[in-house]
């Protein structure tokens, strides 16, 4: 056989093989691919679809999680869940307010198939932002064990790695310092918040004074008082403007921390005792 006639056959058996792998369509592998990206595009859509099960069903109804997280304090923990635990953590995100969840797979870096069992481990970059609510990236890298069911794959078992990145609204951890003297109160408040690639200490000096039975207080040159008729306001140029409704003095202050001071930081505030 001349030179032209290997080239033509080698040409012809290459486009048979071609016709073939079109017409037997795509490798398990590649089908649980697009299925794993299916499924990270559901969860990223899940604020615009407000459809759980648009994402659950990619799960078995037993599927079991083990999830470890590195947060930017460098702070580690553990949990172990299910699909349950799961489906409750979504209700949390869509309780937030206008939320945005960016879920995206940057690198594949395994799947394999043995008959009806298969594995995949890829990474993702996420982000999640919420008004009045967290707003934290990072990245996971996730390992996912699924099982062929009626002719489809489900999500079985998954184990994920986070690392927070970047936070910068979250919990925030306050500890108050007070000094009794006479008709006024000194606090020193020492304030923990999210701030971008790790945590700040802050610390703020309040007054507190009683006047005409209502409480003024005065912290880096603000003013708030509590009204005789229950509600904390901040006195303004233009007017009062209510924080809450506090019982006494020590939640007066907290309530000037996460609502005025730090709001822009603080989705919540965890409180601690001397």
């Amino acid at each position: 056989m001349n030179l032209l006639k290997l080239a033509v056959a080698f040409c012809l058996m290459a486009g048979s093989l071609m016709f073939s792998q079109s017409a037997f369509g795509q490798s398990e592998e590649d089908k649980l691919k697009t299925h794993l990206y299916e499924f990270a595009k559901a969860y990223e859509n899940l604020p615009q679809t407000k459809n759980k099960q648009s994402v659950l069903k990619y799960f078995d109804p037993g599927a079991t999680s083990n999830i470890f997280v590195f947060n930017i304090r460098g702070k580690s923990g553990v949990q172990n869940g299910t699909v349950d635990g799961f489906s409750a953590f979504m209700d949390n995100l869509l309780r937030s307010n206008e939320l945005s969840l960016k879920y995206t797979i940057v690198d594949v870096n395994s799947i394999e198939v043995v008959e009806n069992i298969a594995t995949a481990v890829y990474k993702v970059d996420y982000e999640i932002k919420a008004e009045d609510g967290i707003w934290v990236k990072g990245d996971e890298t996730v390992t996912m064990a699924f099982e062929k069911k009626q002719g489809s794959w489900k999500i079985v078992h998954y184990t994920y790695i986070q690392r927070e990145d970047e936070k910068l609204k979250g919990t925030c951890a306050c500890r108050l310092f007070t000094e009794d003297g006479g008709d006024k109160t000194q606090i020193v408040s020492k304030t923990t918040i999210p701030a971008g690639k790790s945590y700040s200490t802050k610390y703020d000096n309040f007054e507190l004074r009683t006047v005409d039975g209502n409480w003024m207080i005065k912290v880096n040159n603000s003013i708030y008082k509590r009204l005789k008729t229950g509600p904390l306001v901040k006195v303004e140029e233009d007017g009062e403007r209510e924080l809450g409704i506090p019982e006494n003095q020590r939640q007066a202050v907290y309530l000037v921390i996460e609502k005025d001071l730090y709001s822009e930081n603080c989705a919540r505030l965890v409180t601690k005792k001397k």
